[in-house]
């Protein structure tokens, strides 16, 4: 897939239920869910690196829902629905 910007990213499963990002995205913005006093990188409401995706709460990888991101390390991590 390619973003606005022409960016090739794709996702890659790493288990059942969670999937990781890879591509040349750079400058990520990251956004904590309604009511968090402070982001917990743990346990975000939604991830947008510059030209997208915008990844939220929601937003469907193979289908499936996405339930939870989080960051681990460098990596991006989207729990999906079962």
């Amino acid at each position: 897939m390619r973003n606005r910007y022409g960016v090739e990213y794709q996702f890659v499963k790493i288990s059942d239920n969670t999937y990781t990002i890879i591509g040349d995205l750079q400058y990520w913005r990251y956004g904590g869910l309604e009511g968090q006093e402070r982001i917990d990188y743990d346990n975000l409401g939604f991830v947008d690196p510059s030209g997208g995706p915008f990844i939220g709460l929601g937003y469907r990888i193979e289908g499936r829902k996405v339930v939870r991101i989080r960051r681990q390390g460098e990596h991006l991590l989207f729990e999906v629905e079962e």
